[in-house]
This record gives structure tokens, sequence and C-alpha cells, in this order.
């Protein structure tokens, strides 16, 4: 693996990060991994973060409207997230919702993932990842997706903090 690490996190590590910072908690699987791209190194090398624009609205819909937070703080959170790619991580511009998965939002979430070549997509709905294109590696822990120019890990916050701890993930190329 090259050392940067192409991180797509799914809207749902970004709002638990966030929630569990509003209950007084820290340290978090969902916590550590933002602090991750915030800082933009880990333990495999230099964070590039991959997420669109389309992800960052859905992100703004489902804080403000699903989970009552506040207009201020869903801007501050989104402008901060805005801001880590700024920092030299990686705003992508992709994500049609063309994949053949259920929710058009997870199809996004997985095509910009895609658009930005992600070494890996973390999300706490990992079912809801697998379709024709996906290899199970460990049921609900680990995937892989197989795209036609692109390969790329699915993985649960658990599992990808345990390959950080590790300081390694295993190989595309001995799975595929």
């Amino acid at each position: 693996m090259s050392n940067k690490l192409r991180l797509c996190l799914d809207l749902n590590i970004w709002c638990a990060a966030l929630l569990s910072e509003k209950k007084g908690r820290s340290g978090t699987s969902s916590q550590r991994l933002v602090e991750i791209v915030r800082e933009g190194k880990s333990s495999l090398g230099e964070v590039q973060l991959i997420i669109s624009w389309g992800m960052l609205n859905r992100l703004r819909k489902v804080l403000e409207k699903d989970l009552g937070v506040s207009s201020l703080a869903t801007m501050m959170y989104i402008n901060a997230i805005r801001g880590y790619t700024q920092l030299g991580v990686s705003l992508t511009l992709g994500g049609t919702g063309v994949i053949p998965i259920q929710d058009t939002e997870d199809a996004h979430v997985l095509e910009t993932a895609i658009a930005g070549r992600a070494n890996v997509l973390v999300t706490a709905n990992f079912k809801d990842f697998l379709c024709d294109d996906t290899q199970l590696i460990i049921p609900q822990r680990h995937a892989i997706h197989i795209a036609p120019n692109h390969c790329f890990h699915i993985v649960h916050p658990y599992l990808m903090m345990d390959w950080l701890h590790q300081g390694q993930m295993p190989e595309l190329s001995s799975r595929t």
C-alpha cells in the first residue's frame, strides 16, 4: 500500500462522532476516525478524505432535520469538514447514485468512494453497501468492492480502528 490512505467516511460516522461529542463521550471509533481525518495522518500514512458535495449536503439535512442539531452547529461542522479538504485532503465531485443498491444515499457514498479512488470506505451500516460487486470477507465487518478500474475495502469502524492500531491493513491484490 502507498503511504497515502484515501479514506471515505460514510455519513453515519460523521453523525456518530458529533453525537458522541454532544453527549460528552470521547475516544469512540467514530470520533477517532474524524480526528485522523482532521490531523491528515495515521499509522497507515498520510490521510486524504474522500467526500462529495452531495454527501455534505445530505449530512446537513440529516443533522438538522433528523437529529435536531441547530443550523449554526451544523454549518460549523460542515465548514470544518470542508476545511479539511483545504488542508490537502480531497473533495471529490462524484457519486450520482446509479450503482444498484437499495438506498440511493448509500449508492452516492459508494460512487464517491469509487470516483475518489478510496482505499477504504468506513461505515457502521455495513450491510447496506453489499452488492454484486462486493466480496464478503468477514460478515458485518469487511468486504472488498470490486469496480472495473478500482478495488477498495468496505469496513466497519471497529475493524478500521484495529487496522490503525496495528499499523497495517490487508492488501487488496491478495483478495481480489
